[in-house]
C-alpha cells in the first residue's frame, strides 16, 4: 500500500488466516487433552508417567507436552472410535449433560490490523433526488469549506506507524501525518520528549485542516501488534447558502449493526443516509425506520447494496415522510459499514441548521448523553416563539425497539449538581417507537444528561442555538457514549471554538487530558476530578497553546464525555462529536469446531 510503510496488505491477510488456522488446531488438540468423565484412568496414568519420565531424564517440559499430546490424542481416537460402534449398536448412553452446565467456547487471537474510520463526505443539497435511488449533490454555497484533522499516539519508544488520509478507495494518501511541521524538520528540530523522567519519548503524527470534497478514510497501520491510539474529526462550516451553520463529526470505525437518531423529514427538514464499505467484501444493508408512532414500514428497506470502497446515499423523505422523528438501525452482512445522516433544515428562505448526525451507543438499560448546550432562556425563546420554529427547541430522543413500553427515569447534571426537569424527570416511552422529551426548561449551561430505563433503549439529544429574530438558526445532534476508560483519543477540529463536557452521573471520576500540539509534542496533563452527579466543561483555551488533539484517560466510577463546537463572534454554528471507545488491546474471535 503506497500510503504506509513496511506493510503488505497480502501478507497481513496471510498472517492472520495462519493465526486463525493455528489457534484453531491448538483449540481442537486442547479439547481433546482435556479428557471425559468417561474416558479410563488409565489414560490418564499413561500421560502422566510419560511426562514424569521425561522429567526425570531431564528432557525439558517441551518434550513432555509433545508426548502427553500424542498419548492424549490416541485415547481419544481409540474413544471417538468405541464411541461410534456404540452409536451403530443402539447402544446410546442415556445421561446428558445438565442444563446448567456451560461450555467454554474456544477463541483464537488475531494480529491487531489498520485503524479504519470512515469520514463523511461534506453536506450537499439535493440537485435531484428520485425514490430508491442515489441523489446526486452540488454544493451548498460558496463559503463551505470542509477539513479533516488526524492524530495517531506513537509507541513509549516514540515510533510513529504508518497513517494517513485517504479517499475512499484508494490508496493515494490526501495527507500523512507528521510528528512536527514540515518547517520544523527543514529547520533541523527534533520533536521534543513527552517523557521528564527520560524513559519514555512518546509522541504523535498529526494532520491538521485537510480539504476533503468527498468520503475519505483516516488509516494507521497496527504497532507492537496492538491497534494505535488514533482519531479523525471532520468539521464543515458555511456562512452563506441554505446549508449555512457548522456540523461535525468523528470519523467513525465501521460496524455492522448501528443506530443513528435525530433524523427528521418534516416540512422543511431532509434527511439523506449515507452509507461507506471501506472493505474489499459487499455490503447488504437492512434498514429498521422508527417514527413518534411506531415501527415504519416501506419498500426498499431490505437488501440496500454497498459494494466494496463505495459510498451510497438515501433519501429517507422517500421511506419515511412527513416523520417529525425517525430512529433508525443499520445492520450489515458482509462487509461492515459506516453510517451518517446528513440533516439540514430550511423555514421558507431562512436556513435553520445543518449537521451530520453520527451512531450513538447500542441499547440498553443506562444511555449517558453528554455535551447537550443550552443556550439562554431569552434568546432560545425569542427564536422557538416565532411562527414555524416550534422545532428549534432542544428534546431529548428516546427510542424503544422492543414490544415493551419503557419507564423512564431522566437525570440531567451540570457544573452544580442535578438540574431538575419540569414534570420531575419521570416519562414513559412508547414500545417501538421515537418519544421526545422536553429539555427548553433548562437554564443556560453546558449538561450530562443520563437516562435509566426499565428495558433496553436508545438515547440522543438535539440542540440548537440561535441569535435573534429572524435570523438563521444552527442545530446540533449529541449522541449517547460509551463510559470513558484508557487511551481515548479527540482530534480538535480546527477554525472553531472547541471544550471537552465531562459528565460523572455518579460515585466520583478522575480524568487524565493530555494535550498533543501541531507539532505531536505531549503536553502537560491536566488533571479533571469530577465529583458525582455534575458535569465539568474544559474549554480548549485551559490548555498551553492551541492542541491539535487531546488523549483522554479516565479512572474511578463512570464518566462520559463529549466535544463541543461552536462558531465565535454573531454567528449561530453549533455541533456536538461525542468520544467514542478506544480500539487498542488485543483482538480475538470464538472458534466454531462444529460442522
Amino acid at each position: 500500500m503506497r500510503w504506509g510503510r513496511g506493510h503488505k496488505a497480502s501478507a497481513e491477510g496471510t498472517s492472520t488466516q495462519a493465526g486463525v488456522a493455528g489457534a484453531a488446531q491448538d483449540a481442537v488438540a486442547s479439547g481433546s487433552q482435556g479428557g471425559s468423565a468417561d474416558a479410563p484412568p488409565a489414560d490418564a496414568g499413561i500421560a502422566a508417567r510419560a511426562v514424569a519420565r521425561d522429567r526425570a531424564a531431564g528432557t525439558g517440559a517441551g518434550i513432555g507436552r509433545r508426548r502427553l499430546r500424542m498419548v492424549a490424542g490416541a485415547a481419544t481416537g481409540v474413544l471417538l472410535v468405541a464411541g461410534t460402534a456404540a452409536i451403530a449398536s443402539g447402544a446410546v448412553p442415556r445421561t446428558a449433560p445438565a442444563a446448567g452446565d456451560g461450555v467454554s467456547v474456544p477463541t483464537a487471537a488475531v494480529p491487531a490490523g489498520d485503524y479504519t474510520a470512515v469520514c463523511p463526505a461534506p453536506p450537499r443539497l439535493l440537485e435531484a433526488a428520485v425514490e430508491g435511488s442515489d441523489p446526486a449533490f452540488s454544493p451548498a454555497s460558496a463559503s463551505a469549506r470542509t477539513r479533516v484533522s488526524g492524530m495517531v499516539l506513537s509507541d513509549l519508544s516514540g515510533s510513529l506507524t504508518g497513517s494517513g488520509l485517504l479517499p475512499v478507495g484508494s490508496d493515494e494518501p490526501l495527507a500523512l501525518l507528521q510528528a512536527f511541521a514540515p518547517e520544523a524538520s527543514l529547520a533541523g528540530e527534533e520533536p521534543a520528549s513527552s517523557g521528564t523522567d527520560g524513559l519514555t519519548t512518546r509522541t504523535a503524527g498529526v494532520a491538521r485542516g485537510v480539504a476533503v470534497d468527498a468520503a475519505s478514510l483516516f488509516r494507521a497501520q497496527p504497532q507492537g501488534g496492538l491497534t494505535p491510539v488514533a482519531a479523525a474529526t471532520v468539521g464543515y462550516t458555511a456562512t452563506d447558502g441554505d446549508l449555512r451553520g457548522l456540523a461535525a463529526t468523528g470519523c467513525q470505525v465501521p460496524s455492522s449493526d448501528l443506530w443513528l437518531l435525530g433524523a427528521s423529514t418534516s416540512l422543511g427538514q431532509t434527511s439523506i443516509l449515507t452509507l461507506t464499505n471501506p472493505t474489499g467484501t459487499p455490503a447488504t444493508v437492512v434498514l429498521e425506520l422508527y417514527g413518534p408512532d411506531g415501527r415504519i414500514e416501506a419498500a426498499g428497506l431490505r437488501d440496500q447494496l454497498v459494494a466494496p470502497g463505495a459510498t451510497r446515499q438515501i433519501v429517507l423523505a422517500g421511506l419515511a415522510g412527513e416523520q417529525e422523528q425517525v430512529g433508525i438501525r443499520v445492520r450489515s452482512d458482509g462487509g461492515r459499514i459506516a453510517a451518517f445522516v446528513q440533516q439540514s433544515v430550511l423555514r421558507g428562505l431562512t436556513p435553520g441548521g445543518v449537521e451530520v448526525l453520527s451512531p450513538g451507543a447500542m441499547p440498553g438499560v443506562t444511555q449517558v448523553v453528554p455535551g447537550v448546550v443550552i443556550q439562554d432562556a431569552a434568546t432560545a425563546r425569542s427564536v422557538r416563539e416565532q411562527k414555524g420554529y416550534d422545532a428549534a427547541s432542544p428534546e431529548l430522543q428516546v427510542l424503544v425497539p422492543g414490544s415493551s413500553d419503557a419507564v423512564l427515569d431522566i437525570s440531567v447534571y451540570g457544573a452544580g449538581g442535578e438540574v431538575e426537569l419540569p414534570d420531575g424527570g419521570v416519562a414513559t416511552a412508547t414500545a417501538g417507537a421515537v418519544t421526545p422529551i422536553s429539555l427548553a426548561g433548562l437554564p443556560e449551561g453546558n449538561y450530562t444528561v443520563a437516562v435509566t430505563s426499565d428495558v433496553s433503549v436508545v438515547a440522543s439529544a438535539r440542540v440548537t442555538r440561535g441569535l435573534d429574530d429572524g435570523k438563521p438558526v444552527d442545530l446540533a445532534g449529541a449522541p449517547s457514549t460509551v463510559r470513558l476508560g484508557s487511551d481515548h483519543a479527540i482530534a480538535l477540529a480546527e477554525g472553531v471554538d472547541t471544550s471537552i463536557v465531562l459528565g460523572a452521573p455518579s460515585g466520583r471520576a478522575e480524568v487524565s487530558l493530555t494535550p498533543v500540539s501541531p507539532k505531536g509534542v505531549l503536553g502537560e496533563p491536566l488533571m479533571i476530578g469530577i465529583a458525582g452527579g455534575t458535569s465539568v466543561t474544559v474549554p480548549a483555551s485551559s490548555f498551553e497553546g492551541a492542541p491539535a488533539a487531546v488523549i483522554v484517560d479516565a479512572t474511578g466510577d463512570p464518566v462520559y464525555g463529549a466535544q463541543t463546537l461552536t462558531l465565535g463572534g454573531r454567528t449561530a454554528g453549533i455541533s456536538v462529536v461525542g468520544i467514542v471507545a478506544g480500539a487498542t488491546g488485543p483482538q480475538s474471535i470464538p472458534v466454531d469446531l462444529g460442522y
